[in-house]
């Protein structure tokens, strides 16, 4: 699934409240992790990148002038250092569940993907990783 597509699935549910929410995203983080389940995984970090979208009510047609008329975008860093911070995790879909948990912590949240990718896999051109969606 590429990002457009993650952004346009997304946006459908946007449609859905009948234009009452919208979405804050992080792209491209990257961040040292340890994960894997492998030998050579174990003991060490790992380059992975993150994609975030969080779709969140509100009437984006409300004056905003204020960050707490919105949800604030910085929560998503926030949340993947608390997720990662000391933790270490075999699966990518773990940590994705995990940070999932997170995101959708906040009482506007209704919606959110997490993309992971490891973009360091010796052997492996290109990167890796998986896609998690999940609606309150």
């Amino acid at each position: 699934m590429t990002l457009a597509e993650l952004s346009d699935a997304l946006s459908m549910l946007v449609s859905q409240t009948y234009g009452q929410s919208s979405i804050v995203f992080l792209e491209n983080a990257s961040r040292e992790v340890e994960i894997g389940i492998h030998d050579y995984e174990m003991g060490s970090t790992q380059p992975v990148r993150f994609d975030v979208y969080v779709a969140h009510e509100g009437d984006p047609s409300s004056p905003i002038s204020d960050i707490d008329d919105v949800l604030n975008y910085e929560y998503l860093q926030e949340s993947i250092e608390k997720v990662i911070h000391g933790e270490r995790f075999g699966l990518l879909e773990q940590l994705a569940s995990e940070l999932l948990d997170c995101i959708l912590e906040p009482d506007s949240a209704i919606a959110a993907t997490v993309k992971i990718s490891k973009t360091s896999i010796p052997g492996v051109e290109g990167s890796l990783g998986c896609c998690v969606t999940r609606f309150k």
